[in-house]
């Protein structure tokens, strides 16, 4: 998970989700473009240069992918590369996965450790999230071995941050 996801990505994800499409169709073709973008630094030069006009980055867009993914996909990449936003497509996938999953009821949940947790300990955590948050929890594990110890957790734009450095740097402000 990004550690930020922008306003804009979130529009535009709620823009997909309006969208007719299946959401798994979408989280693929917009996963094929990701990949695509990964592999040529040249495309993603000339789509966020502003002296290539419009016209040219439809024209190899359409190129690239019609044919290939959703039509109606094709044409959100012209409106993102029209507005200057096709630099926030990993984050609008990111943030169209949770839009897709709240709407299902089920709540994504990042959850970072120090270490790797063993599986009964990371069952009961979801367990208990799901009691508290009264929906079923997608959890997606990371560690971070400088939060020392503890849990951190991001449910949307919350975070709960019950590490030990978090814990450390609250002590040291209150003794200056």
């Amino acid at each position: 998970m990004t550690e930020f996801i922008s306003q804009a990505s979130k529009i535009y994800a709620s823009a997909l989700v309006g969208l007719d499409i299946d959401k798994n169709v979408i989280i693929n073709d917009l996963s094929q473009v990701l990949e695509v973008f990964g592999q040529s630094e040249d495309l993603r030069s000339i789509l966020s240069n502003s002296s290539v006009n419009f016209g040219k980055k439809k024209e190899i867009l359409s190129e690239i992918f019609s044919g290939k993914i959703d039509e109606k996909i094709v044409n959100f990449l012209f409106i993102l590369t029209e507005k200057n936003k096709i630099n926030l497509l990993a984050q609008i996938l990111e943030s169209f996965e949770q839009v897709s999953a709240e709407n299902s009821g089920i709540s994504v949940v990042e959850i970072i450790s120090a270490i790797e947790l063993n599986e009964s300990y990371k069952q009961r955590i979801i367990q208990k999230l799901e009691a508290k948050l009264s929906k079923k929890v997608e959890p997606v594990w990371d560690i971070e071995p400088e939060i020392i110890g503890g849990l951190i957790f991001k449910i949307g734009d919350t975070v709960i941050d019950t590490s030990l450095k978090n814990k450390i740097e609250n002590f040291s402000k209150v003794m200056k």
